[in-house]
């Protein structure tokens, strides 16, 4: 009886974590709405930039709901929990791989849309989404529910689940690897000297966002291999959230600094003149 309680007790933490990540997206939506009205509905017309902005920006309102109905349903039954679980999975796995096209994408532009790097940034990325789905294939038919021991335990029950996850992270941890390292390799060897806010921004924000999500993901694997299987989804929401937030608030910051400062005339060949945002969208768009 004392390790129900203990599951209940566990379960229990997962939930508080859950709702810390919603009420930190609704915070952050509602502080960063006033900017979205500025930079991003200002304008009719879509590009790139805007359209990956829009669902990233969006998304976790399906997420979450989803999230906290499976932990908060009353009676949920095992077919109710394993079509909760399915759509967590997809939603999770489309949050985090439009972000990381958001990264890919602001690399792309610091490398002056260079072509090589275009090829790097979509087989990574294709690459990770098929890695994704396999890895995806072979877990969740693994996940097992059953009925909550105790009345006090609500949401879905999970009896057992393959810790095959944990290479989900993985791929993740690789692919913003691939991202960080362009990053930080162009802005080393082309712009260590530009004094322009914009470039330090490009460089600063990216590897700041690609080493927390790299960190949160190192976190997950450690999650699944060292702690119960109640602990299993302490932060995929969180980290499937957390991608969203950082990559908007990325465009956002990027499209402030780009609307209130003057390049044209302080630019050198080596500095942001020579970065195709226009053409990009990132700026323009987003």
């Amino acid at each position: 009886m004392e390790s129900f309680f203990d599951y209940a007790r566990d379960v229990r933490t997962v939930t508080y974590f859950e709702v810390s990540i919603s009420i930190l997206f609704i915070f952050d939506y509602f502080y960063l709405l006033e900017d979205e009205l500025s930079f991003i509905w200002d304008r009719r017309d879509w590009g790139l930039g805007k359209a990956l902005f829009v669902p990233t920006r969006y998304i976790p309102f399906a997420i979450i709901p989803v999230t906290l109905s499976s932990s908060f349903s009353a009676h949920a039954n095992v077919d109710t929990c394993e079509t909760l679980l399915y759509f967590m999975t997809v939603l999770d796995a489309l949050a985090i791989t439009l972000s990381e096209v958001i990264f890919g994408l602001r690399a792309y532009a610091m490398w002056n849309r260079n072509r090589m790097v275009l090829v790097i940034s979509c087989c990574t990325i294709t690459a990770s989404m098929v890695a994704l789905i396999l890895i995806f294939l072979t877990f969740l038919p693994s996940v097992t529910f059953g009925e909550p021991p105790l009345p006090i335990i609500s949401g879905c029950y999970k009896t057992g689940a393959s810790s095959v996850l944990f290479a989900s992270f993985v791929v993740i941890m690789l692919s913003e690897a691939v991202t960080t390292s362009l990053t930080l390799y162009r802005a080393y060897r082309h712009f260590r000297h530009a004094p322009n806010v914009l470039i330090q921004n490009l460089t600063r924000d990216g590897v700041f966002y690609c080493l927390s999500m790299f960190a949160m993901s190192v976190v997950n694997v450690l999650v699944i291999f060292l702690l119960p299987i109640q602990y299993s989804e302490l932060l995929d929401t969180y980290q499937a959230v957390m991608h969203t937030i950082l990559a908007t608030r990325m465009q956002l910051h990027l499209r402030k600094l780009d609307r209130h400062t003057c390049l044209a005339d302080s630019l050198t060949d080596e500095s942001l003149s020579s970065i195709s945002f226009k053409g990009l969208d990132v700026l323009d768009d987003a």
